[in-house]
């Protein structure tokens, strides 16, 4: 593994000075040098920037926005040291380090063993400093970044410990030489807090939170992301033209693979009499209701025709919808926004404090998208993400994604079984990664397959589904199923 080589005593200089001109090592500066290859030299500097640092200045610290980031940003990390006046150091024209007097013992933590940094209450005051660096190398992010900061660590840590912050950071505030930082920090937290004025808040997570409506930013960005790609895909339309039959017979097979999906399973024999002769079945009243209640809501045309015209109506519809759905489950507070965090695995989802408020300010994305497949297929990951329920979370974002292709007369998808796991994984990628290639492919090519099948005739449909082993685990059916889907081809950009 290659690695930073430092002299540490005026024999092994001798011996590294010998070594670098037989080309055995590189010398990157005086007194530091490399076994690594000449192509890997930018990235061993970048990614061990911190033990250069140590090894020039063993008592400085990362400050300002490299406390935060602890990386170069465009190839400039700043510190502060015990110097007289502030140095630049260039390090094989591939790292700058800005190196600024100041104190080093005073609100510090360790990051690596080998170097300290300015800890919250410290890098938040040196982050509202005015910088008059370039735009390249940014010494302070500015005060927009601190209320975002503080929303942050507010989500995080809660109110009590951003109180903390604030008053450690008084404090220490004359120590540092960063009083006037910190009159700016105690404004803003208070602002936050609700307890100042919130007229001098940039930032409008800031002011959500102070306003007591919060959202969270990241699934913003992630959402953002999301419409940029699917502004670059293109999708022929799928017509769908009402017929009460086949309208009858897919939405049985939508509610069936819906609810299979998320757990609540049946042969498809009992789901035909829990919907067509509305029978329990082996007393599994709630499970069978879930069936039935889904289907209740797909088969209502007008209903699934329904959009949303504003964030009200669409928090107002995700009530209503979710209150059908789980009537007789009143332990998950049907029609109820959670109270409580909920995740999927290692995914925690958006916070209850945040539904609302995110739901809300990502409404213009959702609107900004063509009408159809494109804004089908953004609503569903836009109501998994957020999870506004206890429960139903996974059926309801199905029903709204159908909902936009009923509106605008596009047929509709399922979501056998046999598909789960390429479902799954296409939101997996999208929350984890901000992938969306997979997700996005999951659904063009269900909508083509839904669309492939006759609907009008239900033995025939079944028939189908069940030839195309639609019906089958994945490790059963996969291979078989994903023949069919061979047969749709579209291309999408990569992303």
């Amino acid at each position: 593994m290659t690695k930073l080589i430092f002299p540490k005593n005026k024999s092994e200089v001798d011996r590294y000075y010998r070594e670098a001109k037989a080309g055995n090592i590189k010398r990157i500066r005086q007194g530091i040098y490399t076994d690594a290859p000449d192509d890997d030299i930018p990235n061993v500097i970048e990614n061990k920037w911190f033990e250069i640092v140590d090894y020039l200045y063993p008592s400085a610290i990362a400050s300002h926005s490299t406390a935060y980031h602890l990386r170069p940003i465009n190839g400039v990390v700043y510190i502060t040291a015990p110097v007289k006046q502030r140095k630049k150091l260039s390090i094989a024209d591939v790292l700058t380090i800005e190196v600024l007097p100041g104190n080093v013992d005073c609100l510090t933590e360790p990051f690596v063993p080998c170097l300290f940094r300015s800890n919250i209450a410290r890098y938040l005051l040196e982050n509202l400093q005015t910088s008059h660096d370039s735009v390249q190398a940014v010494k302070t992010l500015g005060k927009e970044w601190a209320e975002k900061e503080v929303c942050k660590l507010l989500d995080k840590y809660g109110e009590d410990e951003i109180n903390h912050i604030r008053d450690t950071a008084n404090v220490h505030a004359q120590t540092l030489n960063l009083e006037k930082q910190a009159v700016i920090l105690d404004s803003l937290i208070g602002a936050i807090l609700s307890t100042r004025p919130i007229e001098n808040l940039r930032s409008p997570l800031a002011i959500a939170h102070a306003k007591k409506k919060p959202f969270d930013n990241n699934r913003i960005g992630l959402f953002k992301s999301f419409a940029d790609y699917l502004m670059k895909c293109h999708f022929n339309p799928v017509s769908y033209s009402y017929n009460t039959s086949s309208w009858r017979n897919l939405s049985f097979y939508e509610s069936y693979f819906s609810n299979y999906i998320e757990g609540t399973e049946f042969e498809i024999d009992e789901a035909e009499k829990i919907v067509f002769e509305k029978a329990v079945i082996n007393n599994r009243h709630e499970d069978s209701h879930d069936v039935l209640s889904v289907f209740d809501i797909v088969n209502d045309y007008t209903e699934m025709a329904t959009l949303p015209d504003s964030p009200e109506e669409l928090i107002s519809i995700l009530k209503q919808r979710h209150a059908i759905i789980l009537h007789e489950r009143q332990g998950k507070h049907p029609g109820k926004l959670k109270t409580k965090a909920n995740k999927a695995g290692d995914t925690l989802f958006v916070l209850p404090e945040h539904v609302e408020g995110t739901l809300t300010h990502s409404f213009d994305i959702y609107q900004s998208l063509p009408k159809g497949l494109h804004r089908a297929i953004f609503m569903q990951f836009w109501i998994s993400e957020c999870h506004p329920f206890d429960d139903g979370n996974g059926r309801l974002a199905r029903i709204m994604m159908n909902s936009e292709l009923v509106a605008t007369e596009q047929h509709k998808i399922i979501v056998p079984t046999v598909h789960r796991d390429s479902y799954l994984n296409g939101l997996r990628h999208a929350t984890r990664s901000g992938k969306f290639r997979t997700i996005t492919k999951v659904f063009a090519g269900l909508q083509a397959y839904t669309a492939s099948i006759d609907w009008l005739d239900y033995g025939e449909a079944r028939e189908t589904l069940e030839l195309h082993m639609a019906d089958k685990l994945p490790d059963q059916g996969i291979a078989v199923f994903n023949k069919q889907l061979s047969k749709h081809k579209f291309e999408l950009p990569v992303g």
